[in-house]
């Protein structure tokens, strides 16, 4: 088994990933970290854990998670691959329960055993347990209608297969997960399922894999170019059209938790960028982009209204620092 982790600026929580994997109950694994490019102290957190089976592939510049994981695959010597982003965390028995699913099956298009995970708010300090089961064998139309896992890091698949389809899509900025787990389905590749929680995905807005506010909605036109008329005709255009609504609001809220993050951390410019990118949703996103402008310049929610309201909207409220950069 081979751990692929590709990380961006998350020194502090690589950490946190890696022991979650060196806290496993199988033990028969290697560990390969990919360096995106980052530019703070990711080296030395790695070196820390040397001798515990871990390789540092480093890439001279931020690429992006689909050529981070891409470069993973090529490089594992496992005949399976198993995903961790390095914010995320897997529990103990993670490995254990998913390598014994592949061995009891006797399904042999099964190539992918995924599980369920719970979501942590950074911001809230809440977790949001997982609902509902996953589907097995032929899950295409299931993952069409979003029926996964939010993370990458519940997946293991079969090496073989990954290098056969090519891997990661490295023209998608965002959603890179989801379009390679389609087209896995696409083909006579199954998906074998553990419903259990066995990962803990961290929702948080500091480094992201990568530092490209446009990133989701550029992801988002290319994945609805790409699967939105099989959409249509597998699933009807009534469900094509409310997936579409429900992506572009979860777009809207995550641009939006971002620029609160940015202007709480005092960075106007990158602040400014997000409002840019809000800008985008236009007319839908007006109302975010109105608070995000009052936030970004001012420091604070000056109107707004119901969940726009300043109540609802946590930043530090002392005007910021002119002129700071992204980090």
């Amino acid at each position: 088994m081979s751990v692929v982790i590709p990380t961006y600026n998350r020194a502090h929580l690589l950490s946190r990933a890696i022991n979650s994997v060196l806290a496993q109950t199988f033990s028969d694994y290697e560990i390969i970290v990919i360096d995106d490019g980052s530019t703070d102290h990711t080296r030395g957190i790695v070196d820390r854990f040397r001798g515990s089976r871990i390789r540092l592939l480093r890439l001279e510049r931020n690429w992006g998670a689909s050529r981070a994981r891409n470069l993973g695959i090529q490089a594992a010597h496992g005949d399976w691959v198993a995903f961790l982003d390095s914010d995320d965390e897997w529990l103990p028995r993670k490995l254990e329960l998913q390598v014994a699913r592949l061995q009891e099956t006797n399904n042999s298009h099964a190539t992918v055993v995924y599980c369920l995970c719970d979501q942590y708010d950074g911001s809230t300090k809440r977790t949001v347990p997982s609902t509902g089961r996953l589907h097995e064998g032929d899950v295409f139309d299931h993952l069409l209608r979003n029926r996964r896992p939010p993370t990458a890091s519940a997946f293991v698949v079969k090496r073989s297969c990954l290098l056969r389809i090519g891997g990661f899509d490295e023209g998608f900025p965002s959603s890179n997960d989801i379009d390679l787990w389609l087209r896995l389905a696409q083909g006579p590749n199954h998906f074998l399922a553990v419903n259990e929680v066995l990962v803990i995905k961290h929702d948080h807005f500091g480094p992201q894999i990568s530092n490209d506010p446009s990133a989701p909605l550029r992801g988002f036109h290319k994945f609805d170019r790409r699967w939105g008329p099989i959409m249509k005709q597998r699933l009807g255009i009534e469900v094509y059209r409310r997936w579409k609504v429900r992506r572009r609001a979860r777009i809207q809220n995550l641009q939006f938790g971002r620029l609160k993050a940015a202007v709480a951390r005092r960075e106007r410019v990158s602040g400014f960028r997000y409002c840019l990118a809000i800008s985008r949703f236009l007319p839908q996103g007006f109302p975010f982009l109105i608070q995000g402008l009052a936030l970004a310049t001012l420091g604070r929610v000056v109107i707004g209204r119901g969940k726009y309201s300043p109540q609802n909207i946590e930043v530090d409220p002392t005007p910021k620092v002119q002129g700071a950069l992204d980090r």
